[in-house]
């Protein structure tokens, strides 16, 4: 198995580095929807945010790509309340690594910062090489003035696996 192109929400961000929230390698707007964890000394979503607009940005993002069985599939997931129910929902292993779900881990590669955690939204190729990630960027600020959900603005796109 080899290493694919992933969209995925940060749950968790760290940084690259001291300079990192004032690069380009974010879209505009996307630390408006982070707080700055001290203890843990990372960004962390927030969580209110991404309870009141998951199942929406889902339907948008996967009509926005024409994928009508994925929409038929968001359909079927049902609306949650609280993070403990996110969570509970969407936890890799309850959905057997099926899109969306939570991962833990290394294993996203991304432009400007290391994610601890993160909700997956989309799964591509896994034949994908690259020697640079600023196609991802692209891609990334594109959707986030294309879309209409405040989640948009979150979208990182990267290697995973």
């Amino acid at each position: 198995m080899g290493a694919g192109i992933a969209g995925v929400i940060p749950i968790t961000i760290d940084p690259y580095d001291s300079d990192w929230k004032h690069n380009k390698r974010f879209s505009k707007g996307f630390f408006d929807n982070y707080i700055y964890d001290q203890e843990n000394e990372c960004y962390s979503i927030k969580k209110e945010l991404l309870l009141n607009h998951y199942h929406e940005f889902l339907l948008e993002f996967y009509d926005f790509i024409e994928e009508p069985d994925e929409i038929a599939n968001i359909n079927k997931i049902p609306c949650i309340k609280t993070y403990d129910e996110f969570i509970h929902l969407f936890e890799s292993g309850a959905r057997n690594m099926e899109v969306p779900f939570l991962y833990h881990g290394p294993s996203l590669s991304i432009l400007g910062g290391i994610c601890k955690e993160y909700w997956m939204f989309y799964s591509g190729s896994y034949k994908a090489y690259l020697e640079t990630y600023c196609t991802l960027g692209h891609f990334e600020k594109v959707l986030s003035k294309a879309m209409k959900s405040p989640l948009a603005v979150s979208i990182k796109f990267g290697m995973f696996g």
